[in-house]
């Protein structure tokens, strides 16, 4: 559920010290060898360093074709995926799932345990109830009731993997990997790069994002981190440091209006309505598929509920950006050391009490 909030890649220079000066010189991803293409219905980038440029082009096509080949099995919009033919085979018969099906599902499955519901990958029926996923947006909210019925078939503990398989086991539920397939997807594709010997360079796939080494001697991958009211703008550049990942989650980029209300795409799995209270979520970690998950898992809980999932996932750096007005961003004390914000922007370091 990552939106495309990144909006640029840019190297940063550190001073001689080793410490981060965001005042250094800027330069913008296009002086860096970058390939362009889509998947999964948006758009990926394959940046490297200069001494690279060679190798891009045939780099970029194999990663193409690891990201073509988990849409084939794991879109929810393909009527010939793994992840369709599970949900059609709800409550008849398990179905036979590739190795990498059957990871996706299990790590969906995790991280619905790590956040207590908050990230559920069967909450499909719920999507489809509020107008999204292709489903006609309803006149009215729907009804209490509307939305306790759906919540029947939401639950990822249901979901039943052994020995190569998957079943759902009541008819009606669905499985959507779509909050944390895109950063499996970035995470193969690492690993890929690394084997053939690409130290230096970083991927960007529709907001999620790792890198790997340094874009150049003395500096750092530096991200532009989109101003959620305002996508000409961004709030801020985070300075990620080779081998982390980052992923970003908002509410602006899927919306539909009932009844002149707008609500968001990001629905909260235990309560069966859409998030609220959060306009944007950052998350720095070790890997693209964690900071997938958890970027939708801290939308739903939001400023009231990150402590106590921060705390399950120490590591992880945290960035919020609530919907309230002023602007004010909440981030982890580790982050704020990498995190330089626009000057208009106030921040403050998220506490148990936020």
């Amino acid at each position: 559920m990552s939106s495309e909030q990144v909006i640029r890649t840019v190297p940063h220079r550190t001073n001689t010290q080793g410490g981060a000066s965001f005042l250094g010189r800027l330069f913008h991803a296009s002086e860096l060898p970058r390939r362009a293409f889509r998947s999964m219905g948006t758009v990926a980038t394959v940046t490297v360093r200069t001494d690279y440029a060679e190798r891009l082009a045939a780099v970029t096509e194999h990663i193409r074709k690891i990201f073509d080949r988990l849409e084939s099995k794991m879109s929810a919009y393909r009527a010939d995926s793994e992840i369709s033919l599970l949900s059609r085979m709800g409550g008849v018969e398990p179905i036979s799932v590739s190795e990498d099906t059957d990871t996706v599902l299990s790590l969906a499955r995790h991280f619905g345990g790590l956040s207590a519901g908050a990230f559920d990958s069967t909450a499909g029926p719920l999507m489809r109830l509020w107008g999204f996923n292709g489903a006609q947006v309803p006149p009215v909210r729907p009804s209490e009731q509307a939305v306790r019925e759906v919540l029947k078939l939401v639950d990822y503990r249901r979901l039943t993997i052994q020995d190569g398989t998957a079943f759902l086991p009541v008819k009606g539920m669905e499985e959507d990997v779509g909050g944390i397939a895109k950063g499996y997807a970035v995470d193969l594709a690492y690993d890929y790069c690394l084997s053939v010997g690409i130290r230096n360079f970083l991927i960007d796939f529709s907001g999620n994002v790792r890198a790997s080494g340094r874009p150049e001697w003395g500096t750092e991958w530096q991200i532009g981190v989109r101003n959620p009211f305002d996508r000409s703008r961004i709030i801020g550049k985070i300075a990620l440091p080779g081998g982390t990942a980052l992923a970003t989650s908002g509410s602006y980029e899927r919306y539909v209006e009932i009844a002149g209300a707008r609500f968001s795409h990001i629905i909260d799995p235990r309560s069966g309505y859409p998030a609220t209270g959060t306009a944007s979520v950052t998350v720095l970690c070790k890997d693209a598929t964690t900071a997938d998950a958890l970027s939708t898992a801290f939308f739903v809980v939001g400023a009231c509920g990150a402590h106590a999932l921060l705390e399950k996932v120490p590591s992880a750096e945290l960035l919020i950006v609530p919907d309230t007005y002023p602007m004010e961003l909440l981030l982890t004390q580790g982050l704020r050391e990498t995190f330089a914000p626009a000057p208009e922007v106030r921040s403050r370091v998220l506490s148990p009490k936020s």
